[in-house]
């Protein structure tokens, strides 16, 4: 299995200097979806946002919401149009319910995500064009093709994680790619979030950690959760 790493650029530690990005691999993904998909889908994830203080009317104002609307704007974005996925999963999900997009593991990696108001990404690692993936500003020679399609645009002040040239997930956590998501035939995925503030740091290291342990307990082989911040802005994601 070929190795990955996840670096932090300079710009970006600049911008938030207490930037921490985790991130694992995980394979044996096709038997554990059907595994993850017959098991009964979790039935408390509104309740856990409201344990939290998360309302509908309220949720812009939570604190680990807010922060990500502030990294929003200095995106050059508007943060009420651009939501964050942590705020779009908590939006949707006190409206109607969590995300079931019809894949198993999206839909665990976004009710974890949505559970811990932390943002989550799932790559399928044979879609990676490069193994070493950056956390940077979009550069002129990007290439992006959003997930469902819409307007992101590539300016010099908005965060993307690329493999090289190929821009994998939008406005730090906002939109995927749909070149490099996962799909029914993924077994191997890098499983990828990050926070811009001290005050999101828990609750991502326990997000990835509660991945961690569903995708073991479903049967895949996952390896350690690593983290990436300023002081050591490079990590290499290893295997289980």
């Amino acid at each position: 299995m070929p190795s990955f790493s996840v670096t932090i650029a300079g710009e970006i530690a600049e911008r938030h200097p207490e930037i921490l990005v985790g991130g694992l691999l995980a394979s044996n993904l096709k038997a554990t979806a059907s595994a993850v998909a017959a098991a009964p889908f979790p039935d408390d994830t509104e309740q856990a946002l409201v344990n939290q203080d998360v309302t509908l009317e309220l949720v812009a104002d939570h604190p680990l919401i807010r922060d990500w609307r502030t990294a929003i704007a200095a995106c050059g974005l508007k943060p009420s149009t651009y939501k964050s996925s942590p705020e779009q999963l908590a939006r949707r999900t006190l409206k109607s319910g969590p995300v079931r997009t019809g894949l198993a593991l999206v839909d665990l990696y976004c009710e974890v995500a949505t559970r811990h108001l932390a943002p989550m990404g799932g790559y399928d690692t044979e879609r990676l064009p490069a193994p070493a993936i950056d956390l940077r500003l979009a550069r002129p020679d990007d290439a992006f093709s959003p997930l469902g399609g819409g307007e992101m645009p590539l300016t010099d002040r908005v965060a993307v994680y690329a493999a090289g040239p190929t821009v994998i997930c939008w406005g730090y956590n906002c939109r995927d790619s749909r070149e490099t998501c996962l799909t029914e035939e993924t077994d191997t995925g890098l499983f990828l979030g990050e926070a811009v503030s001290a005050r999101q740091h828990g609750a991502l290291r326990i997000a990835l950690a509660d991945l961690a342990a569903r995708l073991t307990t479903a049967g895949a082989s996952v390896g350690p959760v690593v983290f990436a911040d300023r002081e050591s802005p490079k990590v290499d994601v290893a295997a289980g």
